[in-house]
């Protein structure tokens, strides 16, 4: 068996799994930062974005500093409003967060909390959503107004600055990885 052949096998079991291991989430959402809440007691980051760390800062065309970290969760709370939430997902990230798609209302005015942190600009597309993300860097909103670091890069840095290990990506990260060898797309948290 070829090396394609068995990475394929393996990725598309390990994505059947998943599907059937998906669960929902749902309750009273508290924002922890721009892409992460707890429901339940769980801490859920939310799938294919990322957002400002709550201590990164971004720079304005003055040279003037602004929480972009905490703005970013600010506008979640915003958008959750105090509705109740809903996350669906099967994954977890390399810090043992459920990875959920996540909805705040029901119905019709429910509002998909991913794509809406990225079109807004508050959150920086992170394996999903780069149309949004397109729209709201040519509209220069949220962090698009300012000069900033992507949260990655910012946390790699950070980390690297003060000794800081980052944790592995554990078996998730293998199926994403796994999935990029055999072309389909994926988060990569």
């Amino acid at each position: 068996m070829t090396a394609a052949l068995l990475i394929g096998a393996v990725t598309v079991t390990a994505a059947a799994l998943q599907d059937w291991n998906s669960r929902t989430l749902e309750g009273t959402a508290v924002v922890t930062d721009g892409d992460t809440i707890r429901l339940m007691g769980e801490p859920v980051r939310l799938r294919g974005i990322d957002a400002p760390e709550l201590e990164q800062l971004c720079t304005g065309g003055d040279g003037a500093e602004h929480a972009c970290g905490r703005l970013s969760s600010a506008y979640l709370e915003t958008l959750i409003a105090a509705r109740p939430v809903a996350c669906i997902g099967h994954d977890t990230d390399r810090y043992g967060r459920f990875l959920g798609d996540c909805r705040a209302g029901a119905g019709a005015t429910a509002t998909d909390l991913n794509e809406a942190m990225v079109a807004s600009g508050w959150a920086v597309a992170y394996g999903d959503h780069e149309r949004a993300e397109a729209r709201a860097r040519g509209d220069r909103r949220g962090l698009w107004a300012w000069e900033f670091e992507r949260p990655a890069d910012w946390r790699r840095r950070v980390a690297a600055e003060t000794g800081e290990d980052l944790p592995a990506g554990g078996a998730g990260a293998f199926v994403r990885r796994a999935r990029a060898l055999v072309g389909w797309s994926g988060h990569n948290e």
